[in-house]
């Protein structure tokens, strides 16, 4: 007789090993040595320069417990983890939140994508009324490190929803199931969360106008956004090497993919006419149409794989009017619908979506 293999848990996928690198460094940052951390966790060092790398949610679970055993004594070493996981940490999925049209854009796609992230807790977003409210759990993992995780998870969310607003997040409460901790504790609570949490309580939830899901991104801060930005230069340049002016527009264009401005905005930035500027990029044996769809085409296929959204969301985070625009273009540059280039690709349910997540928008 086969027995059939038990399905893995929601919280139980393989992860990029930026969540190593950003745990190592805390503990490097507090005279910890790299051998005392990793031990029993099978992660070699080589793997954490590695930007393919891999890790399982086991090591990562080892490598929490390795820094709580070297470091009994801080007591917020969950909070300082969170606050070290940037937009930028996530690579492509970053990204593509922070392009989201709105908040509520975001938190829809970070909602069906857990295993985009690097969180160990599961959550459930709902709308009830004029409020949205954010459940964490954490009663699947092993006890000794569920309050690690809660704080890390959720000061990492915080983080994240403060780079992508551009300003803190103005949370209406904050709800912890664990009892009141010491003062210390408290106030490095509130200074990162903006209010006083209550303790004790049922769950373990965040709190804020649902008013807020509606609101227009900023695309974040400058720094942020720059960081995002040199990500994706980067990306394109180990595609295709540019220089002179047509590199100029190629990093404009990528400025922000989703707002992409005509020939003559940005002639007028380089203080050229537009004419000018074509006769440039003519002699570079470039054209400007051409390096718009440089840019569409890299981002498209980084996006499927990368961030794993879906074509509508590409459309919209790539500044098409619809994804029918989108698809007609896709099919112009690779010959195939993106629907067929997926599974050729191998990238069908490449990060399969999980359901544990939901936002119910109202």
């Amino acid at each position: 007789m086969v027995t059939k293999a038990a399905s893995k848990p929601v919280w139980d996928f393989r992860r990029g090993v930026a969540t190593a690198r950003v745990l190592v460094q805390l503990g490097l940052d507090r005279g910890l040595n790299l051998d005392t951390l990793l031990r029993h966790t099978g992660i070699a060092p080589e793997l954490l320069d590695d930007p393919q790398g891999e890790i399982d949610a086991t090591q990562e679970i080892q490598l929490i417990r390795n820094l709580q055993a070297d470091l009994p004594q801080v007591e917020t070493l969950g909070l300082e983890a969170g606050t070290r996981y940037h937009v930028t940490t996530y690579g492509l999925w970053g990204y593509a939140v922070l392009s989201s049209p709105t908040l509520g854009s975001a938190f829809g796609m970070a909602a069906r994508m857990l295993n985009q992230t690097f969180s160990l807790s599961t959550n459930e977003v709902e709308q009830l009324g004029d409020q949205v409210m954010i459940s964490y759990q954490a009663e699947h993992l092993p006890p000794d490190i569920r309050q690690f995780v809660l704080d890390r998870d959720r000061a990492a969310a915080v983080t994240l929803q403060r780079e992508i607003l551009g300003q803190p997040m103005p949370y209406r409460a904050m709800l912890l199931r664990r009892p009141e901790p010491s003062p210390q504790m408290v106030e490095a609570y509130t200074q990162l969360f903006g209010v006083r949490p209550l303790f004790g309580q049922p769950q373990d939830r965040s709190l804020f106008d649902a008013s807020l899901m509606h609101q227009p991104l900023p695309q974040a801060n400058a720094h942020t956004k720059r960081l995002c930005e040199d990500m994706l230069k980067k990306l394109i340049d180990a595609r295709s090497q540019r220089t002179g002016v047509a590199a100029t527009v190629r990093d404009r264009l990528l400025r922000n993919p989703g707002q992409i401005p005509d020939m003559e905005e940005v002639a007028a930035e380089m203080r050229m006419t537009s004419r000018t500027l074509r006769r440039h990029l003519t002699a570079e044996g470039a054209t400007f149409r051409g390096l718009l769809e440089e840019v569409r085409s890299t981002l498209t296929e980084e996006l499927m794989g990368g961030a794993n959204l879906t074509h509508g969301e590409i459309a919209e985070r790539l500044g098409y009017a619809d994804v029918t625009t989108f698809i007609e273009a896709f099919r112009r540059w690779k010959g195939v619908p993106p629907s067929e280039y997926r599974r050729a690709s191998g990238l069908t349910n490449h990060h399969p979506r999980l359901s544990r997540r939901r936002f119910i928008p109202r």
